[in-house]
């Protein structure tokens, strides 16, 4: 499997488990204190800016632990292909599934800490992507439209 690759479904499988968590609130703990946070407004801090601001990004957030399903389907306005940025706190790491058509196009991982991108093609269909982390935390994954990679 190649990085891009690995990469690419792994920000998939993030986005998947972002989306079907909706607007709820996630405790951290962190050196034994407990905080609320809003993945909505988590992931807005994630990917602030033009690119991943825009109304034509999926972008999806939620909690990592036991028992903790989530993440993301939608439809590309086109087939093409699209950056894939994923991040996740509070839990070691993450593995991102992205499929489409139950066709698995690809799996990743990766520490959390400091946001990933990836460039990623994808089909005119739906893309379902869904993400498990190790440990307990948050993740979010935005998707939007790019050109595809120079050689």
């Amino acid at each position: 499997m190649t990085l891009r690759t690995a990469l690419w479904a792994m920000a998939a499988a993030l986005l998947l488990s972002v989306t079907a968590c909706g607007p709820v609130s996630v405790s951290l703990e962190t050196e034994g204190t407990q905080t609320q946070r809003d993945p909505d407004e988590w992931v807005n801090q994630q990917f602030s800016g033009e690119r991943w601001g825009g109304p034509d990004v999926h972008r999806a957030a939620g909690e990592i632990g036991p028992g903790s399903d989530g993440g993301l389907e939608f439809t590309p306005e086109k087939a093409g292909w699209y950056d894939i940025g994923m991040v996740c706190e509070g839990a070691s790491s993450i593995t991102v599934t992205v499929a489409a058509a139950d066709d698995e196009l690809g799996t990743g991982s990766t520490d959390c800490g400091s946001a990933v991108t990836t460039t990623m093609e994808l089909p005119a269909s739906k893309v379902s992507i869904a993400a498990e982390g190790t440990g307990s935390g948050m993740w979010a994954v935005a998707i939007a439209l790019a050109e595809a990679p120079q050689p």
